[in-house]
C-alpha cells in the first residue's frame, strides 16, 4: 500500500491509497458509524446536485431521468416476475421502472427516501444492514447502483448480498470508473479534485471489480457505460467545473429549441455527434460508471 494522492473534494488533506497488489484506490472510512452519517448528515452535503439540500420529490425526479438506461439493462438479464430488492435505493427513482414487471423491495437508510418509497411510491422499503431486513427472505435479484464505492469492506458486504440471493439469482451493479477518461485522458486536475469524495472509500477498475466478484462466487460480467454528456465534459474543459443542471449534464445535445425548422436535423445531428462521443469512450475503456451484472452460482 501506498499514497497515490493527496485530496479528496471536501478534505485536500486526506491521503488517497493504491494497493500495491490489486491497485484498488481507497481511503480510511471517514465516519465510525455509517449507517447514522447516511441517516442524518449526507444528504445535507452529498445529492444529485453539488452542496445537497434536495427534497426526496426532488431526487425521485432525478433519478428517475437518470436511470432509464440501467433499467433497460436490467430487464435485459432478469425475467419478469422476480422478486427485486434495491441497496441505497433512495426515493425510489430506479424501482419505478420496474413497477408492474417484478415483486419490488427496497433498503435505504436515509429515512425520509425510505418514507417516499413506501408512501408515494408504495413499494416496501426497510431502513437496516443487508443482514437484518425482511428476515428469511431470498431475492431472484438485488440491485446497488453507486452502492459499492460506498463500502469499507467490500468483500464482506459483497457475501453478505450473495447469501440473500437464491441459487443462479442476479447482482446487477454500477459503479464510478477510476480510468474515466476526464482522470486519465484529458487530466484535468480540477475534475480529480472533485472525482475523489470524501464518502466514496472505494475506486473500481473493470478488472478489480471482475476478480473480485469471482472470489465471493459471482459469475460477472463488467462493461463500461458514458453516462455524462459532450457538453458536461466541455463544461469541464472551459470552466473548470461541474454543471448545476445535473438532468443537462447528462442530456444529449439538443440545443436548437423544438419548433425552429431546422430543429429536426440539427438536433439529430448534434445527438448523434453526443452519442458517438460516449461510445469512443466506451471503446478506449474509459467512461465514467461500470456496469456490472452477475449470477450466484448455484453451487
Amino acid at each position: 500500500m501506498r499514497i497515490l494522492r493527496y485530496g479528496v473534494r471536501e478534505d485536500s488533506e486526506r491521503p488517497v491509497y493504491i494497493c500495491g497488489h490489486c491497485r484498488l484506490q481507497f481511503i480510511d472510512p471517514p465516519y465510525a458509524d455509517l449507517k447514522a452519517y447516511y441517516r442524518e448528515e449526507y444528504r445535507k452535503l452529498h445529492d444529485a446536485v453539488p452542496g445537497g439540500g434536495l427534497s426526496a420529490e426532488e431526487r425521485f425526479t432525478i433519478s428517475q431521468a437518470h436511470t432509464i438506461i440501467s433499467a433497460k439493462a436490467f430487464m435485459e438479464h432478469v425475467p419478469e416476475g422476480a422478486s427485486v430488492l434495491e441497496i441505497g435505493c433512495s426515493s425510489g427513482g430506479f424501482l419505478s421502472h420496474l413497477q408492474g414487471k417484478y415483486e419490488l423491495y427496497g433498503n435505504e437508510w436515509n429515512a425520509e427516501d425510505a418514507k417516499y418509497v413506501r408512501d408515494v411510491g408504495e413499494i416496501p422499503c426497510e431502513e437496516g444492514d443487508i443482514t437484518e431486513i425482511y428476515p428469511g427472505k431470498t431475492f431472484g435479484a438485488i440491485v446497488a447502483n453507486a452502492v459499492l464505492e460506498h463500502v469499507p469492506d467490500p468483500i464482506e458486504w459483497l457475501m453478505q448480498v450473495k447469501s440473500r440471493l437464491i441459487g443462479g439469482g442476479f447482482l446487477y451493479m454500477e459503479t464510478p470508473n477510476a480510468t474515466d477518461a476526464m482522470l486519465t485522458v484529458y487530466d484535468i486536475p480540477e475534475y480529480r479534485d472533485f472525482w475523489y469524495r470524501e464518502p466514496h472509500i472505494t475506486y473500481w477498475s473493470a478488472d478489480i471489480l471482475a476478480s473480485v466478484m469471482t472470489t465471493v462466487g459471482i459469475e460477472a460480467r463488467v462493461t463500461y457505460h458514458q453516462k455524462y454528456g459532450l457538453l458536461n465534459h466541455m463544461n469541464w474543459w472551459l470552466n473548470k467545473a461541474p454543471m448545476a443542471d445535473p438532468l443537462l449534464a447528462r442530456a444529449y445535445l439538443n440545443p436548437v429549441k423544438k419548433g425552429h425548422p431546422v430543429a429536426p436535423m440539427q438536433n439529430r445531428q448534434m445527438a448523434n455527434l453526443d452519442r458517438n462521443y460516449r461510445l469512443s469512450l466506451e471503446c478506449i475503456l474509459a467512461a465514467d460508471t461500470l456496469k456490472c451484472i452477475g449470477r450466484r452460482r448455484e453451487i
